[in-house]
């Protein structure tokens, strides 16, 4: 053979296995991180030079929702491919799981993690889980060959005399003892110490013949709790790539949720006080991910989402994030509760700032679409955006709800936002009001929801209100189609 027709064959196979080559995914997710931490609208004392890499090689997306502005719900969303409110994955009386709680993330209810892990993908989620904390609630359960981390918030397992924040929630007669020690636990929170959060580090791992659930620590040691969850994720890439699997890492950051802590190399870093030396953290880890990518020679075969699981806990004051120039933020439906902003990365993304609509619910179906794999489960909330991400072409997604526990409180349809009920989180303003005739705002040109314009155009609502009605008689009859599929 001439060395022409050797080169030839050569690039032949290169091609041929290049183009059966699985691509990885790679989840970066935050707590409670602001709209304005990161992207088009971001602080200028926040330095996050390795997301701003990333959004330039990437596509920023600035109507990005979570599924809920509470942890446990929208975490649900995200692996489900579902709303919390069809996955049965929220509270009308508590929004989340607490040390301890009974239940969790069903038994039936299938995961991204776990159509990853049947398609020979190496599964591996590092941080804050937040879906049920009993053994059968576990990762490892659900679709994870590996997990490390927080189960849950990083501010629950507190004692102050005597009062518990698991006997708080299991019992409602302690709240007049706990207002007794709420300044206590508001000074905790601004200034913490690692001793006064006793949460647990947990590691669990997938065996052929079962599981492996221990305790690393207890107290966690959450000053270095950023550092570790990015070394237990370059680990598994490692590993992954070493025995030669496709992969799908979760990095799920326990930060900036309250109460804040930092690594010593971050102390006063930043111009924003310890949030900001928080966010520059999780800027370092976005850069060791992607610097490890490099590496193991898997950046140009890697997608990359960045995103939080709701808005700023704005009752925290500089301990939260911003979410200018949208309104309010966590536990809200308004714009800064739910809205996230979003970056995204990887082979054949069309750069760009996206304005079109997308959901984390939307993960589910364009991480599959992207890796080509078939899944027999219809993952019903759940949009493939893939062709928006590789092509520009527009979003097919083209409504959000906005849901507290069952109650949908609000709906938007392309521009236009209705609200049926306003309240604020955890009892600041505005009190809760049901509006007999709700409120209409149009956030293309009014991103703050500042103006109401239902008496100025009756058109647009009652179309608003026509969209929302055929959602929830959807959603009612889908509802039986999932239920259907978990038989």
């Amino acid at each position: 053979m001439n060395k022409f027709l050797l080169l030839i064959a050569i690039l032949s196979t290169f091609v041929f296995s290049s183009s059966n080559v699985q691509p990885n995914f790679v989840i970066i997710y935050v707590d409670d991180m602001g709209y304005a931490d990161i992207g088009k609208f971001q602080d200028e004392k926040i330095s996050t030079p390795n997301l701003d890499v990333m959004a330039s090689n990437g596509q920023t997306w600035t109507n990005f929702y979570a599924s809920s502005s509470v942890c446990t719900p929208s975490r649900a969303g995200l692996l489900t491919g579902m709303l919390p409110v069809r996955n049965g994955l929220y509270g009308d009386q508590i929004a989340v799981f607490f040390p301890g709680s009974k239940t969790g993330i069903p038994k039936n209810q299938l995961t991204l993690a776990e159509v990853f892990q049947t398609n020979g993908y190496a599964t591996g989620i590092f941080g804050k889980w937040h879906l049920g904390d009993a053994e059968e609630f576990l990762p490892t359960r659900h679709g994870f060959d590996e997990y490390i981390g927080i189960p849950y918030s990083n501010d629950m397992d507190w004692n102050v005399n005597g009062i518990t924040f698991d006997k708080l929630i299991s019992r409602p007669d302690l709240y007049e003892e706990y207002a007794k020690i709420s300044s206590v636990i508001t000074e905790q929170i601004f200034n913490p110490n690692i001793k006064d959060w006793n949460v647990p580090l947990l590691r669990s791992i997938k065996r052929s013949d079962g599981y492996t659930d221990e305790v690393l620590e207890r107290p966690a040691d959450q000053e270095l709790i950023t550092k570790n969850y990015t070394e237990y994720s370059i680990n598994f890439l490692e590993q992954s790539v070493k025995n030669n699997k496709p992969f799908f890492l979760f990095l799920s950051h326990s930060m900036p949720h309250v109460p804040l802590f930092r690594s010593e190399d971050f102390v006063d870093k930043s111009k924003l006080g310890i949030y900001g030396d928080v966010i520059e953290e999780i800027d370092w880890s976005v850069g060791q991910i992607i610097s490890k990518l490099k590496k193991l020679n898997q950046i140009n075969n890697t997608y990359i989402i960045f995103t939080s699981d709701n808005g700023p806990w704005l009752l925290y004051g500089p301990h939260g994030g911003k979410s200018e120039p949208l309104r309010s933020g966590k536990g809200t439906t308004f714009e800064g509760g739910m809205r996230v902003m979003t970056i995204i990365s990887g082979p054949n993304v069309k750069k760009g700032i996206i304005d079109d609509i997308g959901s984390q619910t939307d993960v589910f179906k364009t991480f599959l679409s992207l890796a080509n794999i078939k899944s027999d489960f219809n993952s019903i909330d759940s949009f493939d955006l893939s062709e928006t991400i590789k092509d520009g072409r527009p979003s097919m997604r083209k409504f959000i709800p906005y849901f507290v526990g069952s109650e949908l409180r609000a709906f938007r349809y392309k521009d236009h936002k209705i609200h049926f009920v306003t309240q604020g989180a955890y009892n600041m303003p505005p009190p809760r009001e049901v509006h007999k005739n709700p409120l209409l705002y149009n956030l293309s040109n009014d991103i703050g929801e500042t103006r109401d314009i239902s008496d100025v155009d009756k058109k647009t609502l009652e179309f608003l209100i026509v969209q929302s009605d055929l959602f929830k008689k959807d959603l009612v009859i889908k509802k039986s189609i999932v239920d259907s599929q978990f038989q």
